[in-house]
């Protein structure tokens, strides 16, 4: 029932908070129960610190990014880190700041990368509600929204942004639970939702841009598997039992459809 700014909630402060996002959604669905229960704390990387910088200056400005030394070695790198982790902001090398600013560039050239870093949206907003069905609290923190409009836009960098590309990372990364989730927190939160684009952006030149949604058909499919979700982990949290729901007997590999007979020929 709540939606706090960018301003108001920071990034860490939300995600510091217990209630149940996405990504514990996704995991519980593409994993286990178990695997949710035993998350340790995220460590960052590289590739995500880059991805973070592409978010601040299509989103943000880039007023959380610096462009740091060529390289991370000796005191340079290290003074510099210091300074950025004391101002809460994300460091990257010369280079990969600049990989990141060609990347951002193509998306703010793109309809809705325009759309994003407009005067008619709210950038990296947390929104909390409570899922009637099973109790919870749920939270999202949309990359952007278009609050008079319900569309919700969401940046994802990746290897192919075709619609064949992208349809494959719908599947690997569970971005369908992450649609209908979101549109969930804030429809129950007192917001319209009316639709979900993610904003997919190529990660090497000529960082292709394209933007795409779900069918209503499969929408359908992914609100009924969240609303499944949500009540599995409600009644673990009620139980305290985690289990991943794997058979205890030895399983079966069978050989892929796909494995041609003639490689296990002589």
């Amino acid at each position: 029932m709540t939606m706090y700014t960018a301003d108001n909630m920071s990034n860490e402060q939300y995600h510091a908070t217990d209630a149940i996002s996405s990504s514990a959604v996704k995991t519980v669905h593409g994993k286990s129960l178990a695997h949710w229960k035993a998350r340790g704390e995220f460590k960052g990387s590289t590739v995500f610190d880059i991805g973070s910088v592409v978010h601040d200056l299509v989103l943000e400005g880039g007023k959380n990014s610096v462009r740091g030394p060529a390289d991370r070695r000796g005191n340079g790198w290290k003074d510099a880190y210091a300074e950025a982790q004391a101002e809460g902001k994300t460091l990257l090398t010369a280079s990969d700041y600049d990989l990141a600013h060609a990347v951002a560039g193509s998306l703010l050239f793109h309809p809705a990368g325009a759309r994003m870093s407009g005067p008619d949206v709210v950038n990296e907003a947390s929104f909390f509600a409570i899922d009637p069905d099973t109790g919870l609290e749920i939270k999202c923190r949309p990359d952007s929204y278009w609050m008079d409009q319900g569309v919700i836009y969401d940046i994802k960098t990746c290897q192919d942004a075709s619609p064949r590309g992208v349809a494959k990372d719908f599947q690997s990364y569970g971005y369908p639970l992450q649609a209908a989730f979101y549109m969930k927190v804030l429809r129950l939160a007192g917001f319209k939702a009316t639709k979900f684009v993610f904003v997919h952006v190529e990660k090497s030149a000529p960082f292709a841009v394209s933007a795409n949604e779900l069918s209503a058909e499969y929408l359908e499919w992914a609100e009924g598997q969240v609303d499944l979700t949500l009540v599995r982990i409600a009644e673990a949290s009620l139980n305290g039992h985690y289990p991943t729901g794997w058979s205890t007997k030895v399983n079966t590999i069978d050989l892929p459809r796909w494995l041609p007979a003639d490689e296990f020929s002589n």
